[in-house]
């Protein structure tokens, strides 16, 4: 399909997701991690110095819009997260369905660049753009890539109608107001152009009842959700919105949920070795996702809230316990323009 021309199919219909199935907890052979485990736009002073607090550094640009660190620690766990979604997705960087010229893409919130510029090598006939709070990413980049610091939450300057393709992942947390947000990528495509959301829940479950009613992590994912949510950052809303691209205007919107397991407890060899990237992932996403929320919004010390932490992170090692969270990836177009070609 060439770019610019209107889907004609139905959007992707994606089975009921299967119950996974635990390993067997003898299997030591299947141990878990043990404890041991760019160029940018007009930089000036004020968005390269960092707020440093509780161990972790943090963005001064917008200082506060944005609660997760971009540290070092920071930037290798977001890494390994694009390493996590290249293995549920099957090696592939996206699923929309771009063509195989696609001239101009945007990835907001890019973080450490690595998809951005993985974009700039499969696609060379295209100019990406990765923006982000931080100025973060490598200077040394294929040509067709460059980095901005920019502000998703505030009011877009790119020209209206000018990308074929707008992909964003996990901005949880980061937006204060999705439906604008979703609007501004609307805006921001060419008609017939493409978007991609790929969001995560940020409460975990389980198929055989393993999660106990009264844990470490429970205590965690609730008082960071309500700690988000009363700044006006609600994080659980990635479940909400294929909606939110439907209502906006965004025609074959397709939602796709994958399991990802926060251990390798599963049967699957595929879904254990999700597992074990993403226990390891956890050794610092505790921190990375609930530090600034715990001691600024519910008054935690710091130690209270790395001791959370800390036995959150244990309770994962045990091999009992079978949960994972769900993530979602939202495909949509922007409809044609009447009269257009």
């Amino acid at each position: 399909m060439s770019q610019g021309e209107e889907s004609a199919v139905a959007p992707v219909e994606y089975p009921e997701l299967s119950p996974l199935e635990a390993g067997s907890s003898q299997d030591d052979s299947d141990g878990y991690f043990s404890n041991d485990v760019s160029e940018t736009t007009s930089l000036n002073s004020s968005i390269l110095d960092y707020e440093y607090e509780n161990g972790r550094r943090y963005h001064r640009y917008r200082q506060g819009s944005y609660l997760m660190p971009n540290d070092e620690t920071e930037q290798d766990r977001l890494d390994m997260m694009h390493h996590i979604y290249l293995m549920m997705l099957d090696g592939k960087l996206h699923l929309a369905p771009i063509g195989d010229n696609p001239q101009k893409i945007l990835d907001i919130g890019t973080g450490t660049g690595i998809w951005a510029i993985d974009m700039a090598n499969e696609y060379p006939s295209a100019e990406v753009i990765g923006t982000d709070l931080s100025p973060i990413q490598p200077q040394w980049v294929p040509p067709n890539c460059r980095f901005e610091v920019d502000d998703a939450g505030s009011p877009w300057t790119f020209s209206p109608d000018s990308f074929d393709f707008i992909h964003s992942r996990h901005l949880s947390g980061a937006l204060t107001d999705w439906p604008e947000y979703i609007g501004q990528v609307y805006r921001t495509l060419k008609p017939g152009a493409w978007m991609q959301l790929s969001e995560y829940a940020t409460d975990v479950t389980s198929d055989d009842n393993s999660y106990p009613k009264e844990c470490s992590i429970r205590t965690y994912l609730h008082l960071m959700n309500s700690a988000a949510t009363k700044i006006g950052r609600v994080m659980n809303v990635a479940h909400t919105l294929k909606g939110v691209a439907e209502e906006v205007g965004f025609t074959n919107v397709s939602q796709r949920m994958l399991k990802l397991p926060w251990a390798p407890w599963p049967s699957d060899p595929k879904m254990k070795e999700l597992g074990r990237f993403a226990l390891l992932n956890c050794e610092t996403s505790f921190e990375a996702f609930g530090l600034a929320l715990l001691t600024r919004v519910i008054g935690m010390s710091a130690d209270e809230a790395l001791q959370l932490c800390q036995d959150a992170r244990k309770e994962l090692r045990n091999k009992k316990i079978h949960i994972y969270n769900l993530h979602y990836i939202i495909v949509a177009q922007k409809p044609l323009e009447k009269g257009g070609d």
